[in-house]
């Protein structure tokens, strides 16, 4: 069976750009793409337009779409097509050890690699409204509601805005977006839930001063047509309608780290996998790019940097590894000059 120099799992902005650098390293990459079932649990699928990327500004699902036009161009370059071989299925175990990794997809396949890159991302955590998930799902396709203030923050400029989250994060985005954009109206939906935070604390008392209403009970529904008008607000299960032009969602994110647990990776108490400045897990051999990495942002252009940074890491092992052979081919032929002629 032949040996891979890298084993990129995952296709999204992390896996795409390991992938590409692992080829222009000109290592030989094998990239796991996904099965439908994670593809359409990962981030990147459902992340919209793009407004704080260059170049990303005015593609529809941004990260998709440029993530497929990486393999696409790899694809027509004669001199990397053939370094890279491409899987269209999720790996559902990896075992062995640095040099010598073994990776099983769904459908039963094995293939083998030295090194192993996890770019298996994150999902954010969705809201219950009236039981489901799906109910939030046209005013987020639509980017009415989003996830990250640090992507789509600037959306909020000049539109009653609202945070559904019961944790001191969410209170914190509510007063840092008051701070940044003076938003004309700023509420926070708990839905349903308790504020976990002590009513003294100095978030409490920014929340005072800046006029932040809180709101416990349950979204009942979302006020606004997707496609048309927008987002108009939301009617709580008391009957009161909280008007909103715009909304954020802070109730954290599920962490796709099942693989580098079963490789005994050390985990972060919120899920992300610990790594060192080069993304190499405690796992020998293995590394995390990407929104997987602990202590990063989860921004495209920090999953694109963190991420060639492990790919240049592994280049730098297996060059260490190459050279160190060349070198003792050289070494060898010094002290026997006649000896490759007898070979």
């Amino acid at each position: 069976m032949k040996t891979y120099d890298i084993a990129v799992v995952g296709s999204g902005a992390a896996g795409s750009m390991g992938a590409l650098r692992a080829v222009l390293n000109n290592l030989e990459t094998i990239c796991f793409m996904g099965s439908p079932q994670t593809k359409k649990r990962a981030r990147a699928t459902w992340v919209g337009k793009v407004e704080n990327m260059p170049v990303l500004f005015d593609k529809p699902k941004a990260v998709f779409q440029s993530s497929q036009e990486v393999f696409k161009w790899i694809e027509t370059q004669e001199q990397w097509k053939e370094m890279l071989h491409t899987v269209k299925d999720s790996v559902s175990d990896i075992t062995g050890h640095k040099g010598a990794f073994t990776l099983k997809t769904s459908k039963g396949e094995s293939f083998q690699a030295k090194y192993i890159l996890l770019c298996t991302g994150i999902m954010d955590v969705q809201p219950l409204i009236q039981g489901k998930i799906q109910n939030i799902f046209p005013m987020a396709n639509a980017g009415h509601i989003e996830y990250c203030i640090r992507c789509d923050g600037h959306k909020s400029k000049g539109k009653e805005t609202v945070i559904i989250g019961h944790n001191e994060s969410a209170l914190w985005i509510a007063t840092l977006l008051k701070e940044r954009y003076n938003n004309p109206k700023m509420t926070v939906l708990t839905n349903g839930q308790k504020i976990e935070i002590e009513t003294n604390s100095e978030i409490m008392k920014r929340i005072s001063c800046y006029g932040i209403q809180i709101k416990e009970p349950p979204i009942k529904e979302i006020k606004g047509d997707a496609k048309n008008a927008g987002l108009e607000g939301f009617v709580l299960e008391d009957g009161e309608v909280v008007s909103s032009q715009m909304a954020f969602v802070s109730l954290g994110t599920l962490v796709y780290n099942d693989l580098a647990k079963a490789l005994h990776c050390k985990i972060d108490e919120r899920g992300y996998v610990v790594c060192d400045d080069k993304g190499e897990t405690s796992t020998p051999g293995v590394f995390a790019g990407g929104d997987l990495r602990a202590d990063r942002k989860k921004q495209i252009y920090t999953a694109w940097d963190t991420t060639v940074d492990s790919v240049d890491k592994i280049d730098s092992h297996i060059r260490e590894e190459k050279r160190a052979q060349v070198l003792k081919q050289c070494e060898d032929l010094k002290t026997d000059p006649e000896s490759h002629v007898r070979r």
